[in-house]
């Protein structure tokens, strides 16, 4: 979003926030040595995408103004982000993220552009309409709820899992039950294409009864929700998830100006750093869900894609029909198509499964590493820091890590070569309040060095190499392998070491 979009639609409705689109240092004018505490309402039950930008609010006001997020409450409700919307308006919280998909439910048409079927087809796009002037008036009309808008961030882009269905074209669809949350274009578009959707919470959702979902790849893996013989659609790209970012006017009138400022630059700068995440995170989880092999990566045809879209008619008559709506859905396709970015498609699936390694290796034995809560940045979730232990036995390795709030373990099998170690998680699990688990197939990749009875390990260019697993130096502990040593609150299963 521009300074000038940002700065009509807020002063027009008399609450102005400036907007520095650079990313200044100095957003805020002069240091203010009182620090100004803000709640923001999250939508999800980890706090994870809402943190790119409360690191940058923080940054742009050197510390002085402060965002801690609080779950909603609202995560097993279908209509979780709509109960958002009304808490807001009777001023629970100072700031809330809510996708752009769940305000046509309270008369905010112009954002349903950001969702039209199969419109942003490209995180290009996306971050070239979320930075541009199109965004002002769509947050303009937040104000008709007494609630003011202050920027929007982006969104992983959706794509259909088929359990036991290929999900390329309308017959495809025909006559299956596809989860969606909630989302009256969702709806609509699922309609048109002959399914029935059916609404989801935010929390792990339940997939019995249903024969699809519309997912990012990311949730598809977190929620392990590619079962065996399920279909991914890697380059059907039903829409992104953008995030809403608004605050109670209540809340909004006793901020100072340059308080204002910092929020919207904060959003505005977000944009570019949340898309990047949303691509990596898209990347890693895409091979995650490989490495598992129980599903299969699927492409859609040419023609199937056309189908698609032609079965898409229906819904954009109908959100023709409010001119706001239909300017903004035609500005997008003007951007679009001076972009001329090709359309997101998910990587393709070629694993070959890495060897086990049967001998023994030079880190066999028993390691452990004590951090604290700042190894854990930047989400400083209390899964990533603690007390360690690390088990390598002859090709299988087993880890638990426990503070206070937290216990959890994992355990997979490694390689090492040409001083590189690499991880393949075969499950984890434990005490984990963000839900930050290992999971099957996770894929990394560290450097290696060792002296005497100090192991250190470092990251690879281009590969996952996990800071939490690396603060410090290991310590070994032991050089015969054993399960002694594990966390007694969290230790891992009795197979983890064995075949």
């Amino acid at each position: 979003m521009t300074r000038a979009a940002l700065i009509a639609v807020l002063a027009a409705s008399t609450l102005v926030v400036g907007c520095s689109a650079g990313g200044s240092d100095r957003v805020g004018g002069e240091r203010n040595t009182e620090t100004r505490e803000l709640t923001l309402l999250n939508p999800f039950e980890s706090p994870e995408e809402a943190l790119v930008y409360t690191s940058e609010v923080d940054r742009l006001s050197r510390g002085t103004l402060r965002i801690r997020v609080v779950p909603s409450g609202h995560t097993d409700q279908l209509d979780f982000e709509a109960a958002m919307i009304r808490d807001m308006r009777r001023g629970r919280a100072d700031l809330a993220l809510v996708a752009s998909r769940a305000w046509d439910e309270f008369g905010v048409h112009r954002l349903r552009a950001l969702n039209a079927p199969l419109l942003i087809d490209s995180y290009a796009l996306q971050q070239r309409v979320l930075t541009s002037d199109l965004v002002a008036p769509m947050l303009g009309e937040l104000r008709t709820l007494n609630l003011v808008g202050v920027g929007v961030l982006p969104g992983a882009i959706r794509h259909p899992l088929g359990f036991g269905h290929r999900l390329a074209s309308p017959a495809d669809f025909d006559g299956l039950r596809i989860g969606a949350q909630q989302s009256r274009v969702a709806d609509a578009y699922m309609r048109a294409l002959g399914a029935r959707p059916v609404r989801l919470s935010s929390q792990v959702p339940s997939v019995t009864g249903l024969d699809g979902v519309e997912l990012r790849a990311v949730a598809i893996d977190g929620d392990h929700l590619d079962s065996k013989g399920s279909r991914l659609m890697t380059n059907v790209d039903l829409w992104p998830r953008p995030l809403v970012l608004f605050a109670s006017t209540k809340s909004f009138r006793t901020l100072t100006e340059p308080q204002r400022r910092i929020l919207a630059a904060a959003a505005l700068n977000a944009v570019p750093l949340a898309t990047n995440g949303d691509k990596s995170g898209e990347t890693e989880a895409a091979g995650n869900i490989c490495r598992r092999g129980d599903a299969v990566f699927e492409m859609a045809t040419p023609a199937e894609l056309r189908a698609l879209h032609a079965a898409a008619l229906p819904v954009y008559r109908e959100l023709d029909r409010d001119p706001a709506t239909r300017d903004a859905i035609d500005a997008i396709e003007r951007v679009k198509a001076r972009l001329a970015a090709p359309a997101t498609t998910l990587p393709a699936c070629h694993h070959t499964p890495t060897p086990l390694t049967s001998g023994a290796t030079p880190v066999d034995g028993v390691w452990s590493m004590t951090t604290d809560r700042r190894a854990a940045i930047p989400e400083y979730f209390d899964e990533n820091w603690g007390d360690w232990i690390y088990v390598f036995d002859r090709g299988r390795f087993a880890i638990t890590q426990e503070n206070r709030r937290a216990c959890t373990w994992g355990y997979g099998t490694y390689t090492i070569a040409d001083n590189r170690m690499t991880w393949d998680f075969t499950d984890g699990g434990g005490i984990a309040p963000n839900g930050a688990t290992n999971k099957p197939g996770e894929h990394f990749v560290f450097g290696l060095s060792s002296y005497r009875d100090t192991l250190t390990l470092t990251p690879v260019k281009g590969e996952i190499s996990p800071g939490n697993f690396r603060a410090k130096p290991w310590r070994r502990l032991s050089s015969t392998p054993t399960r002694r040593y594990f966390s007694k609150r969290c230790p891992p299963p009795a197979a983890a070491l064995t075949g």
